[in-house]
């Protein structure tokens, strides 16, 4: 059977109340039924229908033979006219001499009129003789609507099949509200066998067993431990969001009820967590399965609730997450003091440039990229004019004011990828990948204006200083050995923008053949 025929039959399967009633009402509807049979109790429409149809056209013959009598023969159209007025059901009226001749009509009756069989009248044409001077002088014919219903809405308005029906209706309604009614007084306790319920309270784990109304059919005894309930509380049969233990965890919407969403999909709900407060006020946390109890026809007939406790559980995830927490909080202070160290092992306290240790460490990859890649890797090397001048004039607070604005300058200049390391004293190191010799001048150029036109005027504490810095240049070339080569190579072009007058920029010029460096 599939799914779909499966929910045919959920869907038009009957309750007990509603089938009981039903076979309580035929049973009336039938006896009744009989005993028309036997009795005769129902009227029977036709014969009393046949009955005033029958004096009606009587009536309406005495009539027409007094009007014939008295020389009146043109009062009879007046007075089938009268007639068919008086009673809608009469079609034709007209009167027929024995020659078949028509003296007088009322209605279509050429159309209405069907002659009996044999010359008895029927329930639907009558036909009344008239005698005249003792003699058969013709018959008034009346035609009337048809008797037998034509539809069933005229069939239901018969009045024995009327009664019939409304007794049937009655007689339901009346069982439906009355077994209802009956069923809801009746213990529920007596639906589960006593062996079943001793089977239940053998669960550690708490289990319920609801109807389709959510009340309670069976509640085992670990579960009635958790809500302080005896055996004998009285539970079964009381809707579960009634009782004081599950008001304040169930949700306030009835329909978010596990059990109640259970029944109304057809599936189990599992996993679904509720917290109850015993009576001591603890709370007590537990896992709610919900599966539907089905009959062979898929019908839902009640609901299967078990329930976990994992208070025991839930606390020891608590102080899991507690400790979690306050590991990843000393993760964080040990990365934060990790940092500190870091910055103190690797940046100068005055200045937040490299330390010399930190460069080489830096450069030494740069270098070995710069040699297999063929790109260019320029180094800068640069010194303040003059600084032993600063601290011997304004003190040493104002010379390291000199350092840190000339940092500022140096550092606003140039690019993430590019290091800048105080290398010692008042001298600086500049290291540019990527960058070739000429780009390099260009570089320590602008460096150097930047530091002659505003790193003495950032001192506030002191007015009128003019600080400037000289710069040499060197590139890594084939012979170059090493970063520490390349450092002295642009240390010895400072040397010489030093000899040059300062406040310029050198770059590093290999010596002429024959030249014996000093």
């Amino acid at each position: 059977m599939n799914e779909l025929a499966l929910r045919g039959l959920r869907l038009f399967s009957l309750g007990p109340a509603t089938r009981v009633s039903l076979g309580l009402s035929s049973l009336v509807v039938s006896l009744l039924l009989a005993a028309d049979l036997v009795f005769g109790l129902l009227p029977d429409q036709n014969q009393q229908l046949s009955q005033l149809r029958a004096r009606i056209a009587e009536n309406l013959a005495v009539q027409t033979a007094t009007l014939m009598e008295t020389g009146n023969p043109r009062g009879l159209d007046r007075l089938f006219h009268e007639v068919m007025l008086r009673d809608k059901d009469v079609l034709s009226v007209a009167v027929r001499r024995d020659d078949g001749r028509i003296m007088a009509q009322a209605g279509d009756h050429a159309l209405a009129w069907m002659p009996p069989e044999g010359g008895s009248s029927r329930i639907d044409n009558i036909q009344v003789p008239l005698i005249m001077n003792g003699r058969d002088w013709g018959g008034v014919e009346v035609s009337f609507e048809r008797a037998s219903p034509a539809s069933l809405r005229q069939w239901l308005r018969q009045p024995p099949v009327l009664m019939v029906v409304l007794l049937g209706l009655g007689s339901f309604a009346g069982f439906t509200l009355y077994l209802r009614r009956v069923l809801a007084h009746l213990d529920p306790s007596a639906v589960i066998p006593e062996r079943v319920r001793r089977a239940f309270d053998v669960f550690s784990g708490g289990v319920m067993i609801v109807d389709p109304a959510c009340r309670v059919m069976l509640m085992n005894a670990a579960l009635r431990g958790w809500i302080g309930a005896g055996a004998d509380a009285g539970l079964s049969g009381r809707p579960v969001e009634t009782l004081a233990w599950f008001k304040g965890a169930l949700p306030v919407d009835r329909k978010d009820h596990p059990w109640v969403r259970a029944m109304a999909l057809g599936i189990a709900a599992e996993g679904e967590q509720l917290e109850f407060r015993l009576a001591g006020g603890a709370p007590l946390r537990a896992v709610v399965n919900s599966a539907p109890i089905m009959d062979g026809v898929r019908k839902v007939r009640g609901c299967l609730v078990t329930f976990e406790n994992v208070t025991h559980l839930h606390d020891l995830n608590m102080q899991l997450l507690k400790s979690m927490t306050e590991l990843e909080e000393s993760k964080r202070e040990v990365e934060k003091t990790n940092d500190a160290l870091q910055q103190l092992a690797t940046r100068d306290p005055l200045t937040g440039c490299l330390n010399r240790r930190a460069l080489f460490d830096k450069l030494e990859p740069l270098f070995v990229d710069a040699r297999e890649s063929g790109r260019p890797l320029c180094c800068i090397m640069t010194d303040i004019d003059h600084f032993k001048s600063f601290n011997d004039r304004h003190g040493h607070a104002v010379g390291d004011q000199v350092l840190q604005s000339v940092t500022r300058s140096l550092a606003s200049a140039l690019r993430e990828v590019d290091l800048l390391c105080r290398y010692g004293g008042e001298e600086f190191c500049i290291i540019l990948p990527g960058v070739d010799l000429e780009q390099a001048c260009a570089v320590a150029e602008r460096l150097r204006s930047d530091i002659q036109g505003r790193a003495g005027a950032s001192i506030r504490s002191t007015s009128g200083l003019e600080v400037t810095s000289s710069f040499g240049v060197a590139i890594a070339g084939p012979d170059t050995c090493d970063p520490s080569q390349m450092i002295d190579l642009a240390d010895k072009a400072l040397y010489s923008a030093k000899h040059s007058g300062r406040n310029c920029v050198q770059a590093y010029q290999p010596p002429a053949v024959g030249y014996q460096e000093e």
